[in-house]
Parts: C-alpha cells; structure tokens; sequence
C-alpha cells in the first residue's frame, strides 16, 4: 500500500469514526441504521484500493442522502488527484 492511500484511509477513517459518535447523539434513535451505514463506510475504506475510489466516492454520496452529515467524508478533489497521482 501506498504512504498516499495509508494516508488517506486513515484521515477520512478517523472522520469516520467522530461522525459516529456525532450521529448516535443526534439520532439515537436510528442507532442501527447509523451502525449499518458505519460498519460499510468503514470496511470500505479499509479494503480501499486507487481503483476502487469511484466506487467509494459513489458510496459516500449514497449515505449523504440519508445522513447529510457524512458529506464531510467525500475528499476534496485535491486529495483524490494526490491519492492518485503517479497510478
């Protein structure tokens, strides 16, 4: 794996995770969906190779439908040109 996508994997995977606990405050009640939502997100970027990104940025957009919140997970294009940069 790349230093660029460790990097990138760990950055939005730590947003990730503070967009968690932000969520079940805010919505206790939908505690399951927002774990559901979470648990994908998060294997996604885990298992996140450069080729997959279109595939993770479509994701990411599917769930801001649900949880605007999560829009903060969809990188600037500044970061995906440098994630893929030289691939």
């Amino acid at each position: 794996m790349s230093k660029r996508l460790a990097k990138f994997k760990s950055k939005y995977m730590s947003v990730l995770v503070q967009l968690k606990n932000e969520l079940l405050q805010k919505y206790p009640d939908k505690a399951d969906r927002i774990n559901y939502i979470i648990d994908i997100l998060m294997h996604k970027l885990y298992a996140l190779k450069s080729h997959a990104v279109p595939d993770y940025l479509h994701t990411v957009y599917l769930t801001c439908k649900e949880f605007t919140e999560l829009c903060t997970l969809i990188p600037s294009e500044k970061d995906v040109d440098e994630l893929l940069k030289n691939d």
